[in-house]
C-alpha cells in the first residue's frame, strides 16, 4: 500500500487543529454574546423598574403639589383622604365616621400598629377570587376594594370606594345607566417570586406595579359571567347580574353599567320601565380583577393570544378552564387596604397597605389567621393568648367560666390580656329542611305538625345555653322585613299527632310507627336527617329531634356526614331532610335564592319548595322602590312562608364574641347613635378595631 506523503499528513493535522480552534473560538464568542445579552436584558429590566419607580415618585410629587397640606404632614400615617372632585348628583357621599368621628377617637398622635390574630377551621385548597369558601371570599375582599363602600353601621348607604363617583345618567337612547369614575391612584401590588417557590418562575411583568383601571372591572364582570367558571360563587354572581345588558368602558377610569329595564306599574297606575331594585347595591359591589395576572401564563405569554373581541373573557371556555386552575390561585393579588403576605400550611398573612386612599381603613400593621383542624383547636389557641378574639360556642361557656378562674388566666390579666365579652344576635338561622319531593313532606299540615313536635325552646336552653331566640321565617328578627306579629308554632306533640292522624298517618299495626297508604302501598313515616358530623351541637340537636319525633310515631334516623358530602347531597337534592344554617341577608334582602320555584342552577331551593304567590311577591319586590310597600310585601311573604312551613325554623343564635383587653373599639353600631347617628347594624365592625 502506498504511503501518504509526510507533508500532506502534517497539513491535514494542522488543518484539523485549526478548524477545531476556530469552532472553539466561535463557541466561546457565542457564550460571551449570550452572557452580554443576558446582562443587557437584566439591565433593561432594572431600567424599567427604575422608570416605573420614577413614575410612581412623579405621581406622589404631583399628588403632593395638589395636596400640599397632606404632603407637609409630620406623620404620614396621619394624612387624610384627599378631597375628591365633586360630581353632580353623586350617589357616593363621604362617611362622617371616617371623616370626623374615628380620627377624633384615635387622637392626633395615633399611628396604626400591632398585629391581629384570628383562627379558622381548615386550610383552603385555593384562594381563587370566585371561591366557594366564604372565608376565601372574605379574604379577597380585604385585599380588593369594591366600587363603593357601605357607611360604617348603616345599611343601604354608599360612600366612595374604588370609585369616587357613581351617577345615574341617560345615554343617547334615553336609557338609564350607572356611570362610574375611578380613582387614578390605585395600583395592583406586585407578586413575589417567594410565594411560588421553585415550581413557577414569574415573568418580570408580574413583579411590577400595575394601575387599576376600568378594564380590570370589566374583566371581573366578564369572568363572573363566563359559564365556564363553575365555582358556586360565580354561578350566584351570574344569577344576580343576569339583567346587566351592557358593561361599557369609556376610558381607563370611566365606565358605565346598564341594567335591563322592565315595564312595571307605579303607584299612580302608570306603566314605567325600571331595573331591579337591587341593581344599585349589586353594581356598587363590583370589584376589579387583575388582568395583568389572570390573562397570562406564568411565563408572560397570553392565555388567549387574540383577545381583541371585547367579549373574549365572557365567552371563551378555554380561558375559563385556565382561570379555574390558574397558576396564581394560591395568592391574592390586591389593590386594597390589606396586602396578601403569604400562606403556609399553618396560616395566611396580610399586612397593611400604607398607600391605600383611606389611611383609617386599617388600624393595625398586620393580620394573621391560623388554620386549625377544629373549633376546639381555635378555642385552645385563644385560651393560650395566641389569638385576639373568638366566637365561643354554647357548650364552651362552662369551660370559659372555669378558665377565667384559673391561674394562667390571672397571669394573662396582669399582662393586659384579660377577656371581655360582647353578645349580639347572629345573622344566621338554624333549620330543618324537609325535601318536598318525598311523600311524607308534601303536605303543609304535616310539616306544621313536625315543627310542633320539636321543642325549640328546649334546644335553645339545653344546646345553646340560652344563647338564641326562636324565629318564624328567613328574615333577621331585627330587620324591618321581619313580621313581629307572627308567633312561633307552639310546642304541642299531642296536637301534632292529631294533625298527622287527620292527614292519614296512623299506627294501624301497633308497631309504634305511623303509616299511610300512598299509591296503593303502606308507607311508614321513616326518614333520615342529615347533619354535619363534625359539629357536636348539630349532632346533639338531631339526636334530640329523633327522640322527640319517635314519641309521636315517626322514625327519624340521624345521619352525620362530612362537609363535602353534605354539599353534594344538598346540590343534588338527594336527601330526606337536612339540619343546616343559613346566613341572613342584609338590607335589601332578596328571598329569591332560597324560595323561588324555578330552582335554576345556583339556586339554594334544594327542598323543591313551590308557591305561586311567593313567586309573585319575589318578582314584585325586585321592582318596588317604595320603602313602605316593600315592607308590606316582605310581611306578606313572611305570613305565607309561615303557613307553608317548608322548614322547621329552629332559632337565631346569639353570638358570644370574646376578645382580649388590648383589642379596642369593639362595639355594636346600632347601640351607639352618639357615634353613628342612624346606625342600624347589629354586629361589630372588625375593620375599625385597633390594638392598645
Amino acid at each position: 500500500m502506498k504511503k501518504e506523503p509526510l507533508f500532506l499528513y502534517i497539513f491535514r493535522l494542522a488543518l484539523t487543529v485549526g478548524i477545531l480552534f476556530f469552532l472553539i473560538m466561535i463557541y466561546w464568542s457565542s457564550l460571551i454574546v449570550e452572557e452580554k445579552l443576558i446582562t443587557a436584558r437584566e439591565e433593561l429590566e432594572e431600567i424599567k423598574k427604575d422608570l416605573y419607580q420614577m413614575q410612581s415618585e412623579s405621581d406622589k410629587l404631583q399628588e403632593a403639589v395638589n395636596n400640599p397640606s397632606q404632603a407637609n404632614s409630620a406623620n404620614p400615617e396621619q394624612r387624610k383622604p384627599s378631597k375628591e372632585i365633586v360630581y353632580e348628583n353623586n350617589l357616593l357621599t363621604p362617611d362622617p365616621f371616617y371623616e370626623k368621628t374615628l380620627p377624633e377617637m384615635l387622637g392626633k398622635n395615633f399611628k396604626p400598629h400591632g398585629q391581629r390574630r384570628d383562627g379558622t377551621v381548615g386550610k383552603p385548597d385555593s384562594l381563587q377570587p370566585f371561591s366557594s369558601w366564604a372565608q376565601v371570599v372574605e379574604w379577597n375582599g380585604l385585599c380588593i376594594p369594591t366600587l363603593a363602600n357601605q357607611k360604617v353601621g348603616i345599611y343601604e348607604t354608599y360612600t366612595p370606594g374604588a370609585a369616587v363617583a357613581m351617577v345615574i345618567r341617560k345615554n343617547e337612547q334615553g336609557q338609564e345607566e350607572y356611570w362610574f369614575k375611578l380613582r387614578e391612584n390605585m395600583y395592583w401590588t406586585p407578586l413575589k417570586q417567594t410565594f411560588f417557590g421553585d415550581n413557577v418562575t414569574l415573568a418580570p411583568q408580574f413583579l411590577q406595579k400595575h394601575q387599576v383601571t376600568a378594564h380590570d372591572f370589566k374583566f371581573y364582570f366578564d369572568a363572573g359571567m363566563n359559564k365556564g367558571v363553575e365555582e358556586q360563587s360565580a354561578v350566584t354572581f351570574r344569577n344576580e347580574l343576569a339583567d346587566v345588558e351592557e358593561f361599557k368602558v369609556i376610558d381607563d377610569f370611566t365606565f358605565t353599567v346598564r341594567w335591563k329595564a322592565h315595564p312595571v306599574q307605579d303607584k299612580d297606575g302608570k306603566i314605567v320601565n325600571r331595573p331591579i331594585y337591587r341593581s344599585k347595591v349589586l353594581t356598587a359591589s363590583l370589584s376589579p380583577l387583575p388582568r395583568f395576572v389572570y390573562q397570562y401564563f406564568a411565563n408572560g405569554k397570553k392565555i388567549i393570544e387574540d383577545d381583541s373581541d371585547p367579549n373574549t373573557y365572557r365567552n371563551n371556555l378555554l380561558w375559563a378552564q385556565n382561570f379555574s386552575h390558574h397558576w396564581a390561585n394560591n395568592v391574592i393579588v390586591g389593590c386594597g387596604a390589606w396586602i396578601f403576605d403569604g400562606m403556609t400550611d399553618r396560616e395566611i398573612r396580610f399586612k397593611r397597605n400604607p398607600d391605600y386612599f383611606n389611611p383609617w381603613a386599617v388600624l393595625v400593621n398586620s393580620y394573621i389567621i391560623v388554620f386549625k383542624s377544629s373549633l376546639d383547636g381555635i378555642w385552645e389557641e385563644f385560651k393560650q393568648g395566641s389569638l385576639d378574639s373568638y366566637v365561643i360556642l354554647p357548650f364552651q361557656l362552662s369551660d370559659l367560666l372555669a378558665f377565667e378562674n384559673s391561674e394562667p388566666y390571672k397571669k394573662q390579666q396582669q399582662e393586659g390580656s384579660g377577656i371581655k365579652r360582647l353578645n349580639y344576635l347572629s345573622r344566621i338561622f338554624s333549620y330543618i329542611g324537609w325535601n318536598e319531593s318525598k311523600p311524607y313532606f308534601k303536605n303543609k299540615r304535616v310539616r306544621k305538625a313536625l315543627t310542633m313536635a320539636i321543642d325549640r325552646e328546649r334546644i335553645i336552653k339545653q344546646n345553646l345555653n340560652g344563647m338564641g331566640i326562636q324565629t318564624t321565617g328567613m328574615f333577621f328578627p331585627l330587620s324591618p322585613s321581619y313580621d313581629p306579629s307572627i308567633k312561633p308554632y307552639p310546642f304541642d306533640p299531642d296536637k301534632a299527632l292529631e294533625i298527622l292522624n287527620a292527614e292519614g298517618w296512623i299506627d294501624s299495626t301497633g308497631s309504634g310507627i305511623l303509616t299511610k297508604e300512598i299509591d296503593g302501598k303502606q308507607v311508614p313515616f321513616q326518614f333520615s336527617l342529615n347533619y354535619y358530623v363534625k359539629n357536636p351541637n348539630s349532632k346533639a340537636i338531631c339526636e334530640y329531634i329523633s327522640t322527640a319525633l319517635k314519641k309521636i310515631g315517626i322514625s327519624c334516623i340521624p345521619n352525620g356526614v362530612e362537609l363535602a358530602d353534605m354539599s353534594k347531597i344538598f346540590e343534588d337534592r338527594n336527601f330526606d331532610s337536612v339540619n343546616l344554617a343559613w346566613g341572613l341577608g342584609t338590607p335589601p334582602e332578596d328571598p329569591r335564592q332560597l324560595w323561588y320555584t324555578s330552582g335554576e342552577r345556583g339556586s339554594s331551593n334544594a327542598i323543591g319548595f313551590s308557591n305561586k304567590e311567593i313567586d309573585g311577591i319575589i318578582d314584585s319586590l325586585e321592582y318596588e322602590y317604595d320603602e313602605d310597600k316593600r315592607i308590606e310585601l316582605f310581611h306578606k311573604f313572611d305570613q305565607i312562608l309561615y303557613d307553608e312551613a317548608p322548614y322547621a325554623f329552629l332559632y337565631v343564635p346569639k353570638t358570644n364574641f370574646v376578645y382580649r383587653d388590648y383589642l379596642q373599639n369593639v362595639f355594636i353600631p346600632a347601640d351607639h347613635q352618639d357615634l353613628i347617628p342612624g346606625a342600624n347594624v347589629g354586629e361589630p365592625a372588625s375593620n375599625i378595631f385597633w390594638i392598645k
